[in-house]
């Protein structure tokens, strides 16, 4: 389902549990904390994979910037990408000869409900045959509700720069879970609503555009984080929705000087510690740990606010790449023995076991729900393997309850405003309609630590640090339960 409007039948959609399934009986039916397990496998954006039309992404990608400038690199449009749209089976048989166990995966909104409250039949029944699919080749599908995309209807009410679209999302994530919650083991309602926020609002990067808009970007990170509370509650209280796992992923990045002392200090410092506050690192912990949001406005009021009672989630997502580092000209630099990756960072796996013990200090479990590297040459990706992974032994052999990793990405993508400039697959993939996936050299050692990581992670988890003052889940998280209909199909 690609084309336009004609190609696809309108429903109104307001049926509980799709396929006749027991959402109640299905999603309850987990086991205690003892059934800890450590869940590998791949992330991927569906839209990034698939494209599609009706949606504020697809209309941005045809627009102008500034002097004319084209909004993606190089003019790219997503157009199809991979179509894992409708090459899904072979695609997932890719994830599970890696050794996988889960797949992180968006449910598009756009293509879902392209029309305000008309859904589509078709792509409703395609997200069960992909659900469907993961589920027999026993991998734990894990949901994200909201990954940077959603319908151009919604974007022309103001998308989420106005707290009373939020009923929007609301009802759109209940009809998703009255829909699908038998077949999926975690939902994430927001993917990187810092990124979104700053890549949107503040550095121009993605739609609308705006540059140094701080106000009104901190309103929208704002109600994004407002709206996974609501749906939070909303989701909680259907039927079966109280043992559902409902998240939000957060990106961690942090700044540094290049130099700490010399002139160049002087002004690298400030502007990084200013990155820091803007990225809103402590902002998403502080939030949910105390109900606090303060979003700093250069030259103007903060965006303060304090909510009634701490806000709510079961987990939260860390997407973790590097760090930047900061040089005498406010560029993204390096330390010396550190090699750029193809992104503006290099690598550096510590960042990545401080990331996760600063998040633990929400009290909740924790996902890498992304990380990999964009290295078209794969002279660094042996050092990714060995020094991301270690770090992330070293978090569950010093208690903090990490419970699971999702490398970004299967297959080549489109890389939002990077376009098609950035490779981060574990398949190659290029433009030119052959739709050939081809298994980078590296791609193996993936599938070798894979299969020997959730049994090894469960004897580190075993034998882990005791006690922490922070990363310890309640004794009663459901949260790493074998999903039944993964057990039926075992």
């Amino acid at each position: 389902m690609n084309g336009g409007e004609s190609d696809y039948e309108m429903v109104d959609l307001d049926r509980p549990n799709g396929d006749g399934a027991d959402t109640d009986k299905a999603v309850t039916s987990g086991s205690a904390a003892d059934d800890w397990q450590f869940m590998v496998g791949v992330a991927i954006s569906v839209y990034q994979n698939s494209g599609g039309p009706n949606n504020q992404w697809e209309r941005f990608e045809h627009e102008k910037k500034w002097f004319g400038r084209p909004t993606i690199a190089g003019g790219a449009v997503c157009g199809l990408a991979a179509d894992f749209w409708d090459r899904y089976e072979e695609d997932i048989q890719r994830a599970a000869d890696l050794n996988s166990n889960c797949f992180r995966l968006s449910l598009e909104w756009c293509r879902l409900e392209p029309e305000q409250g008309k859904f589509d039949v078709q792509a409703v029944q395609r997200y069960h045959d992909i659900l469907d699919c993961l589920i027999r080749h026993r991998m734990q599908p894990v949901i994200t509700l909201h990954h940077f995309v959603h319908p151009t209807w919604f974007e022309d009410l103001g998308a989420f720069t106005q707290a009373e679209n939020t009923q929007h999302f609301v009802n759109f994530a209940t009809k998703a879970f009255k829909e699908y919650g038998s077949k999926v083991h975690a939902w994430a309602t927001f993917n990187e609503p810092n990124v979104m926020m700053f890549c949107g609002w503040i550095y121009g990067a993605f739609p609308p555009a705006k540059l140094a808009n701080f106000s009104a970007g901190g309103k929208h990170l704002l109600n994004q984080l407002r709206a996974h509370t609501a749906v939070y509650h909303a989701i909680k209280a259907l039927p079966g929705g109280d043992k559902a796992r409902i998240g939000l992923v957060h990106n961690w990045l942090r700044y540094e000087p290049l130099s700490k002392d010399g002139f160049s200090a002087v002004y690298v410092k400030p502007l990084c510690s200013w990155m820091e506050s803007v990225w809103a690192n402590q902002l998403i912990i502080e939030y949910f740990t105390t109900g606090k949001f303060h979003f700093p406005v250069p030259f103007g009021s903060a965006i303060h606010a304090q909510e009634d009672r701490v806000p709510p989630t079961d987990w939260i997502g860390i997407n973790y790449y590097g760090r930047v580092a900061i040089n005498w000209k406010c560029q993204p630099s390096c330390h010396p023995g550190e090699t750029m990756t193809d992104m503006p960072y290099p690598l550096y796996a510590p960042g990545l076991y401080d990331g996760i013990k600063a998040l633990s200090e929400i009290g909740k479990p924790i996902y890498i729900t992304e990380t990999g590297i964009a290295n078209e040459k794969e002279d660094l990706k042996p050092q990714f393997f060995e020094t991301y992974f270690a770090q992330m032994e070293r978090a569950v052999k010093d208690g903090y309850d990490l419970r699971g990793i999702m490398y970004w990405t299967l297959i080549d993508n489109f890389e939002w405003a990077e376009g098609w400039t950035i490779k981060f697959g574990l398949y190659a993939w290029a433009q030119g309609g052959s739709q050939e996936r081809i298994m980078r050299k590296t791609t193996p050692m993936l599938a070798d630590i894979y299969k020997g990581l959730p049994d090894k992670m469960r004897g580190h988890w075993d034998n882990r640090k005791m006690p922490t003052e922070q990363g310890r889940a309640p004794p009663d998280s459901l949260m790493n339960s074998r999903h039944p209909l993964v057990e039926k199909n075992s």
